[in-house]
């Protein structure tokens, strides 16, 4: 189950925060006390058990909260699964998709609500429930003797519906058991009672809870596909030190306190063992047979690595746990180089705190998030990574990134380095009004204010956020040409030398390269509400074609979203207006050795065409993906951007023909049309604006 919209109100500092829908990974963004962790508190109150405290609701409500106000609300996806699951057990109601589910401050219990889907809320006698089932077993009991009647303990049968399917066959056991040693010279008794029992229908996976239908299906929902919302913002510290002694002392006997300060708490070795398989007790039986410990350590220890290392940026490491004297397991790190070497090992207590940070991080939150009761849990998240480096900070988004897939993530940062989606719905924006202290979030975070949005203009335009923000830079100014890639960033300024043509210089204007095409938008709009004429260089993808039509909606002029073109014709990317020739020299310079080595001279023109594809890009890409069980990988098209900016740069690009050449002018001299088409736009639409005043 995924939440796909959400609603909060009068909670803590939120007033209302209006409707918002959000993905599989999306990140809230604001200042500090912005209301972000209260967003995610919030979300908590979906979970079956979380208490509500009267402290909890919005002081500026008072009057609103005399009537039962919905705090949070939120409509929930199901995977094919629920649906399934659904559908077996209630083969008469029609297909749910989609459930709301809701808590008031009346109403200390989540409701749910099915929408349109049609469900009966009269009794029902045809229902397999544990209400009609325990009516089936009292009427059998009322035709048994009156002597054998008062001596059974009935009370089992008279109480609600038992929690475990354990709980309800060692039950029924017990009673049958007491009643065939009460009937034994009755067997009609014996034969009524196991009639009963011996119906097939009669299991505790097919019993339901309820007397209607609603009330069946509600009680179902709870207790079978109820989501759980899981609250992360404690991310505990592992030192690195294993008093085995201590914590077996701890699982016999638990107490609050029992570690010194230089050894690990139980629940952290806990996760640690837990990733690396170790088994305390396999341990035990190995201490006295030194070559079955070294191999035990030796698997645990490699097990470790394997699941740490794809969270991990930089250099790889190598995760080693020893046993030293006093039964005290260490955890020994090591650096592991691209060349294969190994440097800088030892304990990792002895590394600093931001290593540490971010190796208790990763170790356990891959373990609480992999074990079986957090999966499929929606996790909320607290400013993780806040103390790491960005390299790190880039490694901990990986691993949200996995773990979208099998579960649903909502975290809260303000670092420029833990967003990488800018689609509404994946990025939200969380900002306080100072006057009344109250939380609002944007879905349409564009129209947040300046400070608030620091972090997302850091991400958007790499780094280029004083230029954005800058209130003195008006309508005068440079226009600013907003790219889909720094490739088309690199190729436009190398060309633009290269040509040495005052004509068509590219030197009066600002070219920014988007973070992806989801930013693209939102980085257009941040320029021309800054008083930027801003103009958008795409390619002629699907994507590309959807980003166009919402610059018009967000009242972009259409001479403002230029298209590759040349002649007439569309162009896929840049690279196009590259004659095939000319940028297949660039490619087969790039990747020399590695085309050598698999019996390849050269890729050639008919190489390109063969694949029939949109462009060179798309014919490259599939070229290599052919050759993926070679070790080609995948084609990098940065990578001879770079060769061909580098040889322009040093001028050693006698490679490129003129034809080429002629193909950037006509790139460039389109830019300066549409500039030169907008500044009439513009001029004309001040013009009527004047004369409309005069009138």
């Amino acid at each position: 189950m995924r939440l796909r919209k959400f609603r909060v109100r009068a909670y803590r500092c939120i007033h209302d925060s209006g409707e918002i829908r959000v993905g599989d990974l999306a990140a809230f963004v604001g200042r500090n006390e912005s209301g972000k962790t209260t967003i995610l508190q919030a979300l908590t109150l979906f979970n079956k058990e979380q208490q509500l405290s009267e402290l909890d609701l919005c002081d500026e409500l008072v009057e609103d909260l005399k009537s039962e106000v919905r705090l949070v609300e939120g409509e929930f996806e199901l995977n094919h699964e629920e649906m399934n699951l659904i559908k077996e057990t209630f083969p008469n109601i029609p297909e749910i998709k989609k459930i709301k589910i809701f808590r008031t401050n009346k109403n200390p219990i989540p409701q749910y609500d099915f929408g349109d889907v049609e469900i009966s809320d009269a009794e029902n006698s045809g229902l397999n429930s544990w209400e009609n089932f325990r009516e089936k077993i009292m009427a059998c009991l009322d035709t048994i003797p009156n002597h054998i009647r008062i001596k059974l303990n009935t009370e089992f049968f008279e109480g609600n519906a038992p929690e475990t399917e354990e709980i309800f066959r060692n039950e029924m056991a017990e009673f049958g058991n007491s009643l065939h040693v009460l009937a034994v010279d009755e067997p009609q008794v014996i034969s009524e009672w196991e009639k009963v029992v011996d119906d097939p229908s009669i299991n505790f996976q097919s019993l339901l809870v309820g007397t209607t239908e609603k009330m069946t299906l509600e009680n179902f929902v709870e207790i079978n596909i109820h989501p759980r919302f899981v609250y992360f913002s404690d991310y505990k510290k592992i030192i690195g030190n294993i008093n085995l002694n201590e914590y077996q002392k701890e699982h016999i006997s638990p107490s609050i306190e029992f570690f010194e300060d230089e050894f690990d708490k139980a629940e952290t070795v806990d996760n640690l063992f837990y990733l690396a398989e170790l088994d305390v007790d396999k341990l035990e039986e190995c201490k006295n047979i030194p070559s079955q410990l070294i191999r035990l350590l030796n698997m645990s220890s490699k097990r470790l690595t394997e699941k740490l290392n794809p969270a991990w940026k930089g250099d790889p490491i190598h995760v080693d746990l020893r046993l030293n004297p006093n039964n005290v397991i260490s955890v020994v790190i090591s650096d592991v180089h691209k060349d294969g070497s190994v440097t800088n090992t030892g304990l990792l207590n002895r590394r600093a705190e931001g290593f540490k940070w971010t190796f208790s991080f990763i170790l356990n939150f891959a373990a609480e998030t992999q074990r079986a009761e957090l999966k499929e849990a929606i996790l909320l998240l607290d400013e993780p990574a806040r103390n790491l480096h960005p390299t790190q900070q880039r490694g901990i988004s990986d691993l949200l990134k996995n773990l979208a897939g099998s579960n649903q993530v909502l975290y809260a940062t303000h670092s420029p380095f833990m967003i990488f989606d800018y689609a509404p719905g994946n990025l939200l924006v969380v900002e306080l009004e100072k006057k009344k202290h109250l939380s609002r979030i944007f879905y349409d975070y564009w129209n947040a204010d300046d400070a608030t949005l620091t972090p997302i203009l850091y991400g958007l335009s790499r780094g280029l956020v004083e230029s954005i923000v800058d209130r003195e830079i008006g309508y005068n100014s440079r226009p600013v040409i907003i790219v889909e890639t720094m490739s088309d960033t690199m190729y436009l300024n190398a060309f633009d030398k290269f040509l040495e043509d005052p004509n068509i210089s590219m030197n009066p204007l600002n070219i920014v390269a988007a973070y992806n095409k989801n930013s693209v938008l939102p980085l257009a709009i941040f320029y021309r509400n800054h008083g930027h004429n801003t103009f958008v260089l795409l390619d002629n993808t699907n994507e590309s074609k959807d980003i166009s039509a919402k610059l018009i909606a967000n009242e972009f002029s259409k001479v403002q979203t230029i298209f590759f073109e040349q002649a007439g014709k569309t162009l896929q990317s840049i690279e196009d207006y590259i004659l095939p020739e000319d940028y297949l020299h660039a490619v087969n310079q790039t990747y020399g050795i590695k085309l050598r080595k698999e019996g390849y001279t050269n890729i050639t023109k008919e190489d390109i065409n063969s694949q029939k594809k949109n462009g060179v890009i798309e014919s490259l890409s599939s070229i290599w993906q052919q050759h993926k069980e070679d070790g080609w990988e995948e084609f990098d098209s940065e990578e001879v951007c770079r060769y061909i900016c580098e040889k322009i740069a040093i001028e050693e690009a006698d490679f490129m023909s003129d034809k080429t050449k002629d193909r950037f002018r006509s790139l460039y001299r389109l830019i300066a049309e549409r500039i030169r088409q907008q500044h009439n736009l513009i001029s004309n639409q001040n013009i009527d604006k004047r004369k409309k005043m005069s009138v």
